[in-house]
């Protein structure tokens, strides 16, 4: 198939109708509205079946690992763009616990990830340095994550890369909300839910995806008159410029520096930081939308979806079968032993709700925390969404970090694979210290079921 922009229109439109097609799936079967399966994730098996990858039936082309890659670009520059967090907000000391949660589960998937391949799997396969990397790429990273760390890998020799984030990225999910919904379940019953006593209890439109008009609710602003420029198209623009640069300043840096790969979603970051702080400093913030750019870096994300898990090859899959079972049973491992022994002691109050928004953070998107919140705790009493997003602004430096340099340093090979790990297993412990030190996690507290509490409380 020759490839241009006809080839572009056709690959979105079919990818759009994969989309409404998991959206009407999700609304009308019973059993993907108990799975709570995101419609994207559906539209991208649909398209996984029937792509070029699967029956050859749709008509998409090869590119679609290629616009995952773009994807991710947009969606990293949308992050700055907007967003301000009060100086209240970031003072908070309940934010604390939360960073500790958030941040130590992430290091805690790229450093025992990387050791349990190392050390575990290696003495059974022989696996690339970056395999136990694609554990915390997709399960924390999503699919985002995936496809940045996979053109960066395949920049550096390792075409594998895309399909097993992507792959992870899946199962991230899936097994995330399904584990979740058990986790929810196991809760109620011990009495540690503070706001609702059954799963039950969850609202119709979150199993259907559809809202009913009359809690139906604005989007975002309109913030430029549109007989000047669509409103849209404004907030596009604003995504768009960062992203171009963040491209030309990836191959300029790559064409004087060839040993030296900075990716492009990492540089879109950085200029779209420099874009916010001139927008912020003229005043000019104030005709910035933050929902309108998050519904723009939200249709990003369901493209992204579907077009990395449509772009995943079954033959990677059969080859990797094993490794990445026993990898993924190992992550799921690890944030449940991380949901009992670090989150239950990091929120002083309403730990569990809170932690399953970071469970939900933990195995592929804050959309599923969000949905997993949201079934304990109707109300966002217990402020899980809003410390989690600004946990997110103080750790986002570290993971990006962990995005951009153990990919490079791994690919140096010899010592560096096993140096690397230690690294960040060491950065695990001391972050641990350090919230121990500073009053955010309480190891020695036992945690009380909340319903037994009342019950001594009542008591007394």
């Amino acid at each position: 198939m020759k490839f241009n922009a006809w080839t572009v229109f056709v690959d979105f439109s079919i990818m759009a109708a994969l989309l409404i097609v998991g959206q009407v799936l999700r609304s009308k079967v019973k059993l993907f509205q108990r799975l709570l399966l995101p419609a994207a994730l559906m539209g991208g098996f649909i398209g996984l079946a029937l792509g070029p990858n699967g029956l050859k039936v749709l008509p998409l082309s090869s590119s679609l690992g290629t616009y995952a890659s773009i994807l991710i670009v947009l969606i990293f520059a949308a992050m700055p763009i907007g967003d301000k967090p009060t100086k209240q907000q970031l003072s908070s000391a309940a934010v604390g616990g939360m960073f500790t949660n958030v941040t130590g589960i992430a290091l805690a998937q790229y450093g025992f990830g990387l050791a349990f391949s190392l050390y575990v799997l290696n003495l059974i396969w022989k696996l690339h340095p970056g395999f136990g990397l694609m554990l915390a790429t997709g399960f924390y990273g999503g699919h985002g994550t995936a496809a940045a760390v996979g053109s960066m890998y395949k920049n550096l020799g390792w075409n594998d890369a895309l399909g097993l984030g992507m792959t992870s990225a899946t199962v991230g999910i899936v097994g995330g909300i399904i584990g979740g919904m058990a986790i929810i379940n196991w809760g109620t019953r011990r009495g540690y839910t503070h706001y609702v006593t059954s799963p039950e209890d969850l609202p119709q439109e979150l199993r259907t995806g559809l809202v009913p008009p009359e809690k139906q609710k604005p989007g975002g602003k309109v913030t430029v008159s549109s007989i000047a420029i669509d409103p849209l198209a404004f907030h596009a623009a604003l995504i768009l410029i960062p992203s171009l640069i963040g491209y030309y300043l990836s191959q300029l840096t790559e064409a004087f520096m060839p040993n030296l790969t900075i990716p492009a979603f990492c540089l879109s970051l950085i200029v779209a930081f420099v874009l916010q702080f001139f927008l912020a400093k003229s005043g000019a913030d104030r005709y910035v939308d933050r929902a309108t750019v998050s519904r723009l870096s939200g249709t990003c994300t369901d493209f992204l979806i579907i077009a990395g898990t449509a772009s995943i090859k079954l033959s990677l899959l059969v080859e990797y079968a094993a490794p990445l079972a026993l990898l993924f049973g190992f992550g799921f491992l690890l944030n449940w032993v991380w949901f009992l022994y670090v989150g239950m002691h990091s929120s002083p109050k309403d730990w569990f709700e809170r932690n399953m928004m970071v469970w939900g953070h933990a195995t592929g998107v804050v959309a599923t925390g969000i949905l997993l919140l949201r079934v304990v705790d109707p109300e966002f009493k217990a402020r899980g969404v809003e410390d989690s997003g600004i946990a997110d602004i103080f750790n986002r430096p570290i993971i990006i970090a962990l995005q951009v340099i153990p990919p490079v340093v791994l690919s140096w090979g010899g010592a560096w694979p096993h140096i690397t790990t230690w690294v960040i297993i060491a950065a695990t412990v001391l972050l641990l210290i350090i919230a121990k030190a500073l009053g955010w996690w309480h190891p020695e507290l036992k945690v009380k079921p909340y319903r037994q509490e009342l019950v001594s409380a009542s008591g007394r």
